[in-house]
């Protein structure tokens, strides 16, 4: 642990000097409304993606592709909102990071891992769903791989989170060496490799993913427009074949109206009672035929349906879990994007060290406020779980009523 009494991280000297003429002190009101949000998020991230976690692992039987992604999300949630909950105390008075060296070690590569985790499984449900609207027969993962997407999803998100965990350091500040810093400085001589990892985080972390689900959606709206544009046809097609379908029936109605005018009498009765006499004898034969269909269609459907209604009870409920989860998918991901968009800017501003930025003077409270907004998710998507899906509602009912699966 060094002791510097000139300041190298400027973040640290203004959080350290309340008094500095630079920066505005957050007012007390912003900091207590501030920190009971932050309050709730915690609550509602940790208990609520607990549940959805229990909730899928408790699960019978085969599960659907969806449901192991929004398990692997809430996981990766509940890590980030533990180590978030540790280190937003050196961004409170007296700004000082308090856990010591392994920590510091420990904990913001934590969190690297984590967002990395969120970030690229909301990226996966995106392209999931795009694929079942686009290409509704391609075939469903199996659990196998399932397994090893979910593996090389942490794997690789660990491994991009190593270099900030080998260069993470405490720093200490001040006359007395009282004010101490997690921070992460690479050696002398490899400060431009920190412009260039901080690069790759952001667009592995946020431009990549956004990308994907950009291109996504654009996919599923352009194929909900095709649908559309055909259905628009048919109904256009069906009009159009109904009108003519109608003017033929007046015109041959009208036709057979002149024709019966000039029929002679004599030769409608006798119509008339040939068309009864060869009724009654069609009326009993169907009568006979039906008799025997209908004995053997009985046997038949006696002996098929148990398995056609188990098969068609299963199939009805794995569709109706998969649809559930997919159809929330876009507000899941239209939430990261609103919530994650100003915490990313500002993260590039000040790695750059963009000059208005670093001397504006309410700049730590605008970023204590977007790291909470970038809390806010973890907080939403279980109540957006309960809210726009059966399976998630009930397992809320169950906790909420203690009562156990059956």
């Amino acid at each position: 642990m060094s002791c510097l009494r000139e300041s190298v991280n400027q973040t640290a000297a203004g959080a350290t000097n309340s008094t500095s003429p630079l920066y505005v002190p957050e007012p007390q009101v912003s900091r207590i409304i501030r920190i009971v949000l932050f309050s709730l998020i915690v609550v509602f991230s940790l208990v609520g993606n607990y549940v959805v976690c229990r909730a899928v692992w408790r699960q019978p039987g085969t599960k659907p592709f969806a449901h192991y992604l929004v398990s692997n999300l809430a996981f990766a949630e509940i890590l980030s909102t533990v180590s978030t909950v540790f280190t937003i105390h050196a961004d409170e008075p007296p700004f000082s990071w308090k856990l010591g060296y392994a920590m510091c070690k420990i904990l913001d590569p934590l969190q690297i891992t984590s967002v990395l985790v969120i970030t690229t499984t909301l990226a996966i449900l995106a392209v999931y769903r795009c694929l079942l609207l686009v290409k509704p027969l391609v075939a469903k993962p199996t659990p196998r791989q399932i397994c090893r997407l979910v593996i090389v999803t942490w794997v690789g998100s660990i491994g991009l989170s190593v270099p900030a965990s080998v260069f993470r350091v405490v720093n200490s500040y001040g006359d007395n060496c009282d004010i101490h810093a997690c921070e992460e400085i690479f050696p002398e001589g490899y400060e431009h490799y920190q412009d260039a990892y901080t690069v790759v985080l952001f667009v592995i972390n946020f431009a990549l993913p956004f990308a994907i689900m950009a291109i996504s959606y654009a996919l599923v709206s352009k194929k909900i427009r095709e649908h559309i544009f055909v259905i628009e046809r048919l109904r256009d097609a069906q009009s159009k074949s109904l009108t003519v379908v109608r003017l033929s029936t007046c015109v041959e109605n009208m036709n057979q109206i002149c024709d019966c005018k000039q029929e002679k009498a004599e030769l409608v009765d006798i119509a008339v009672r040939e068309t009864e006499r060869e009724k009654r004898q069609t009326e009993k034969k169907n009568n006979a035929l039906s008799g025997n269909l209908e004995e053997d269609n009985s046997e038949n459907t006696h002996n098929l349906l148990p398995n056609q209604n188990e098969l068609t009870k299963n199939n009805k409920r794995y569709f109706e879990q998969d649809s559930d989860l997919l159809r929330m998918v876009f507000v899941i991901v239209l939430i990261f994007v609103v919530c994650y968009i100003p915490f990313q800017v500002q993260f590039l501003l000040h790695e750059f060290k963009v000059e208005v930025f670093l001397t504006w003077p309410h700049r730590f409270t605008f970023t204590r406020f977007v790291f909470v907004l970038t809390c806010l998710p973890s907080a939403l998507h279980p109540v957006l779980y309960g809210m726009m899906s059966k399976f998630y509602r009930k397992a809320f009912i169950r906790m909420i009523s203690c009562r156990s699966t059956k």
